[in-house]
């Protein structure tokens, strides 16, 4: 009896929603809700980069860090005021160790040199506070690895395109480094709205992302490429969908593993790890969206062939 009404039911489904052996869910079908989505996010990143930038740190800005430990809780508004009255603007105070270490950022000035930076720390110092570590970065250095930075992820990511292009085809190419591309780019959208230093760490984590990204919309491309050849009666949409959800579990229960270790990190790793674990965090998530929502729909829609498949229809090619 069971067997009937599933046997009455399917056929009034379209096949996508079936969880069956051969059904697949409809990722295409709302393909270009992810787009527009896709597309409100790099627009937002784009606006925020514009009129807010990147809050970049020391190693990017050149400066000097200072740690100051202290037996009492430090108050960060109240150490920050009192360097603002020596003269010292932009200085960052960052708390760790609840409250009983500091990292304070102080910023290049001009005629100031780097061996007398912690001579206004020193003022406002209080007798419980004593400065335990400093380290200090030359405005041509931070140059440097600011630039040198931006140029690795930009590398990276060329050169993610350029291996799908051999590995799959142009085409696969073409959607991988978009795909890539977009990741890398709400990353920079993330430290521009949340205000989170932009650092070496960050551009670190922005290369983990790339590369977990780009592992991720392999396994899909290695899929759907296989479902392309093996049934070629079926339409490209049918064929990525069949794709997309045959490796669905894989990618939820990888992403899930994952984000419990960047999840622990931001909460227990303090604030020194923060920006890493937090930007990791946000590009697992969005990483993972954009190889079901993004790259692999974007294969319909970028010119070229697939495989068994014509070059402008995309229809099988025994059915031509």
């Amino acid at each position: 009896m069971v067997a009937n009404l599933r046997s009455r039911i399917k056929p009034d489904l379209p096949g996508h929603f079936a969880r069956e052996r051969g059904g697949s869910l409809p990722f295409t079908r709302f393909r270009l809700i992810g787009f527009a989505f896709t597309l409100a996010l790099l627009l937002a990143t784009g606006a925020s980069l514009a009129l807010r930038g990147l809050d970049l740190g020391l190693d990017m800005t050149g400066g000097t860090l200072l740690e100051v430990r202290s037996d009492s809780v430090i108050d960060a508004g109240t150490l920050r005021a009192r360097l603002l009255a020596q003269g010292v603007e932009g200085a960052g105070v960052q708390l760790a160790d609840d409250g009983h270490s500091a990292l304070l950022r102080i910023p290049p000035e001009a005629g100031r040199a780097a061996d007398t930076a912690t001579d206004p720390v020193e003022r406002v110092l209080t007798p419980d506070m004593k400065i335990v570590s400093e380290a200090h970065v030359g405005s041509k250095v931070s140059a440097e690895v600011f630039r040198d930075g931006l140029t690795a992820s930009l590398a990276a990511v060329a050169a993610i395109g350029i291996y799908i292009w051999l590995r799959f085809d142009a085409k696969f190419g073409v959607a991988a480094f978009l795909t890539t591309l977009h990741d890398v780019i709400l990353i920079l959208g993330l430290f521009s709205v949340t205000g989170m230093s932009f650092d070496l760490t960050s551009i670190a984590a922005m290369l983990a992302i790339a590369g977990y990204s780009i592992n991720d919309t392999v396994i899909v491309f290695d899929r759907v490429r296989e479902v392309l050849g093996k049934c070629r009666h079926l339409s490209v949409e049918a064929a990525i969908d069949r794709a997309i959800t045959g490796t669905l579990s894989r990618t939820l229960m990888t992403s899930g593993t994952t984000l419990a270790a960047t999840v622990s990190l931001m909460i227990f790793g303090g604030p020194v790890l923060f920006g890493f674990a937090a930007a990791v965090t946000f590009g697992i998530v969005i990483g993972t969206y954009s190889s079901i929502f993004v790259a692999a729909p974007l294969l319909i829609h970028i010119p070229g062939q697939l495989p068994g498949r014509a070059p402008e229809t995309g229809a099988p090619v025994d059915q031509l």
